[in-house]
């Protein structure tokens, strides 16, 4: 290849390798901005300027596989929206080809498919052939999937001579744009009508032969038109990413037939004529797997949950016990916090620094504050704001909730809709009574006020600065600030003086 193995990829999921130049830092440091550890940065500005000295082609497109019918999912959901650590599938390998710096991008789609459409462009596609260009992707209609030739046949030959054409599959959400880059270093400095990546892997059950252990490249052939000699002899298998020069692509699509078991018309067919053929290897294979199934879903949402993991636990966090957490990557972890097992952080959370989070605690779009715990058996639903310094104890919920700094919601209480000032205290039992049975009302707690075990505040509801309840009460109307209410229903039985 000439020009060695690049660098992590800029998101830096997955394991950092040394990075050739890359200057010098003391372990922990961290950039005070971010707060990203120094190593991290590093990679990321290696990276950076190894895809600047790789000076990507202004003409460089991509073409995203993803018009198969999807069947072995036995789903309604299109395959490639199936979401996978809190993202769909087709946008982690959107993700990895423009981080790899391509900006003009095409998805191929099934027009039985509308939701793909819609997930990528804010207007629906027109016909076939003919794209939909103000979305993230530009979107082209393949209607009836004869194949990966096919899909690229419904681009006009037109907007592919002159350009170099990157095809990458739209279920392989495990590539990563540094494997990206590493095929189009590799296709640019060899100048070779044709590039693929590969990996060796020969517990492989699907795919396609990329070559025979001697090296040859006579004949790239789908995985279920292969001889049981040539299974025998495969070693190193086609991941699905591809960069041609479009002119000679455009050419030999026209060529190929769909002269095989399946009628279909095969891309791989192309390298019949396309020679010599650059070929690329990936160091991990699991960048080749395709997601096919259900099975395979669970395999690649692991891989990827782990490489999610693993950036937290290099920027600072502790994460226990990866087996048993669940994170999206969308969620934002601070330094020095502690996930500890049987958690699950989903959609657009963000967990301050210092925090204690876990065990078995569900948090989904919401935020905590630094220095604050959550847990054990804890649930903060969408819309729960958490300020810095507060307790969320034991078999609480929290929905739509507001809580101040210093405050403590110790165990066994629900508080829907509510806004709770600073260093309030809720006794165990609390509910916020939010759903009159049409409308959802809220309550509001002031400062420092002190609500009694099995306190029900029954909303709309409002408790004053200092106030108090006594255990038990039944809260109908506000009560001042200072005051003390007790009973059921609530009467106050002392006014601040």
């Amino acid at each position: 290849m000439g020009g060695g193995d690049p660098p992590l990829a800029p998101t830096g999921l997955g394991e950092p390798d040394a990075v050739a130049g890359a200057p010098p830092f003391p372990e922990g440091d961290v950039d005070t901005a971010t707060g990203d550890p120094a190593h991290a940065l590093a990679t990321r500005s290696a990276a950076a300027n190894w895809h600047n000295r790789l000076d990507l082609s202004p003409t460089l497109t991509a073409v995203i596989l993803a018009a198969g019918h999807g069947t072995r999912m036995r789903s309604r959901i299109p395959k490639v929206l199936h979401p996978i650590c809190g993202r769909p599938m087709i946008d982690w390998v959107l993700e990895a080809v423009n981080e790899a710096g391509v900006t003009d991008v095409t998805v191929i789609a099934n027009p039985h498919h509308a939701d793909v459409a819609a997930h990528l462009s804010p207007s629906p596609p027109r016909g076939e052939g003919q794209g939909e260009g103000r979305g993230r992707a530009k979107v082209v209609y393949q209607r009836d999937p004869k194949g990966t030739a096919h899909a690229l046949r419904q681009i006009p030959a037109g907007e592919l001579r002159g350009r170099q054409v990157l095809v990458v599959n739209g279920d392989s959400p495990l590539l990563t744009a540094s494997s990206i880059l590493k095929v189009l270093h590799a296709h640019q400095e060899n100048e070779a009508p044709a590039t693929i990546a590969s990996v060796e892997d020969p517990t492989r059950d699907d795919g396609r032969i990329v070559r025979s252990r001697d090296g040859a490249l006579d004949r790239i052939v789908e995985r279920k038109d292969a001889t049981t000699e040539q299974r025998e002899e495969i070693h190193e298998f086609n991941v699905g990413l591809y960069c041609f020069d479009g002119s000679r692509l455009a050419e030999e699509l026209e060529k190929i037939t769909d002269d095989n078991k399946a009628g279909e018309f095969y891309l791989t067919d192309v390298f019949l004529h396309l020679k010599p053929v650059t070929v690329v290897k990936l160091d991990d294979p699991h960048e080749a797997m395709g997601v096919k199934d259900r099975a395979r879903l669970a395999r690649a949402t692991d891989i990827l949950r782990r490489r999610v993991l693993e950036r937290h636990m290099l920027g600072g966090v502790t994460i226990v016990d990866p087996d048993s957490t669940f994170v999206d990557v969308s969620v934002t972890i601070g330094m020095d916090t502690v996930i500890e097992p049987f958690t699950i952080l989903k959609g657009t959370t963000n967990i301050g620094s210092e925090c204690r989070i876990g065990p078995h605690v569900y948090i989904e779009d919401a935020r905590v504050g630094d220095r604050s715990d959550c847990g054990p058996f804890a649930k903060l639903r969408p819309g729960t704001e958490i300020a810095e310094d507060v307790h969320i104890g034991s078999f609480t919920e929290l929905v739509r909730t507001k809580v101040g700094r210093g405050s403590k919601v110790p165990h066994v209480s629900y508080l829907g809709d509510t806004d709770l000032g600073a260093d309030a205290n809720i006794g165990a039992g609390t509910i916020t009574a939010n759903f009159d049975g049409t409308n959802k009302n809220r309550t509001e707690i002031g400062d420092g006020a002190f609500v009694g075990v099995d306190t029900m505040l029954v909303a709309p509801v409002k408790l004053g600065k200092g106030s108090r309840t006594g255990a038990g009460s039944v809260v109908t109307k506000d009560v001042p600030d200072g005051a003390t209410a007790v009973g059921v229903p609530a009467r106050v039985v002392r006014r601040k003086a």
